[in-house]
């Protein structure tokens, strides 16, 4: 039986796509620059390398440092990350109608994918948490890829779910995102929740634009 659906495979940004977590992220990037005994950061700094590596965010936030403050900034923000984790104590969760808008998908028979600049040890907490456990087809983090927005991650998924980059769609709210799937030949769809202002995200010229995750439904159901 022929699908009715535009896209077969639909690949989702998590932090600041699926997760609400911006300040989550300000808040631990700024507790590992102060016990470095560096400066903190604006909200809007920190939204500028959300999407990327640990490694590539760094070296954006700290250009002039050394590697080694940089790869400390790094572990620190691991170490601080896991316990706030541990301890329930992250403000962060999923964007409204997230949940219903995934099992909708994979109920209309579309494959699921995420590709993230978290580390898959951060995904699999994700997926435990929110129980969202068999839900992606393939899962593409910055430990086995390079940085967004180089767009082996979406090579990867794409490559692992036997799916042509036509019948592909991504998600995200970063022109890293944006841009990874223009090198990928895949159609970008854009929701700008924060991190990135509209006309950065404009300037890697998205497909689609979404202001609410549902909206995703109608895009790959081609009414949008």
């Amino acid at each position: 039986m022929m699908s009715s659906n535009r896209y077969e495979l639909v690949i989702f940004d998590v932090d600041g796509t699926l997760m609400d977590s911006l300040g989550a992220i300000s808040h631990v990037v700024n507790l590992s620059l102060k016990e470095l005994g560096l400066p903190t950061i604006s909200h809007a700094s920190v939204g500028a390398i959300v999407g990327l590596s640990l490694d590539a965010a760094a070296q954006r936030l700290l250009p002039s440092a050394t590697q080694q403050t940089r790869d400390q900034l790094v572990a620190l923000y691991r170490q601080h990350y896991k316990a706030l984790a541990d301890a329930n104590s992250l403000d962060h969760e999923l964007f409204p109608g997230v949940r219903d808008t995934l099992y909708e998908l994979k109920g209309r028979g579309v494959t699921l994918a995420l590709a993230t600049g978290k580390s898959m040890r951060g995904v699999e907490r994700m997926i435990e948490e929110q129980n969202f456990h068999g839900l992606f087809a393939a899962i593409k983090t910055a430990d086995c890829a390079p940085s967004k927005p180089h767009p082996g991650m979406l090579e990867q998924a794409l490559a692992e779910t036997a799916m042509p980059p036509e019948m592909a769609l991504m998600v995200g709210d970063t022109d890293f995102d944006l841009l990874m799937a223009n090198s990928a030949g895949v159609d970008a769809c854009a929701f700008p929740s924060g991190a990135h202002p509209r006309e950065r995200l404009a300037a890697a010229n998205p497909k689609y634009w979404i202001d609410a995750i549902p909206q995703v439904l109608d895009i790959v159901s081609g009414k949008r």
